[in-house]
């Protein structure tokens, strides 16, 4: 690889990383909201339960079970997972433009022993 090409690379992976960053800040928003409106529906549902008078044993896995109270706890750990990929897609640029910036290092001291 010659060294335009690998600073083509950095500049690229650069860009990416900026872009990342703002995608993250995205998703951890959405994650967020998903929280919340998981924990809104839960409360609300177990307040219903408890009104309803149902042992108290059984109200946390019936609120649980509840068909939207479920989707909305599938939304969350869908928004924490689609987060923590990004996270890890962020920390593996952060690594490429280390080795990156490595092998122009390596490249010049090549140059430099020539």
């Amino acid at each position: 690889m010659t060294p335009q090409q690998i600073i083509n690379k950095l500049e690229n992976s650069m860009l990416a990383l900026q872009n990342g960053n703002i995608q993250l800040k995205t998703l951890g928003i959405n994650k967020a909201k998903a929280e919340r409106d998981y924990k809104v529906a839960l409360n609300k549902k177990i307040l219903q339960l408890k009104a309803d008078k149902y042992p108290a044993t059984l109200i946390m896995e019936v609120s649980r079970g509840d068909e939207e109270v479920a989707q909305l706890r599938l939304q969350r750990d869908i928004a924490e997972s689609s987060y923590f990929v990004c996270l890890d897609a962020l920390n593996n640029l952060r690594l490429e433009i280390e080795t990156l910036r490595s092998m122009l290092t390596w490249l010049r001291a090549e140059y430099k022993n020539s």
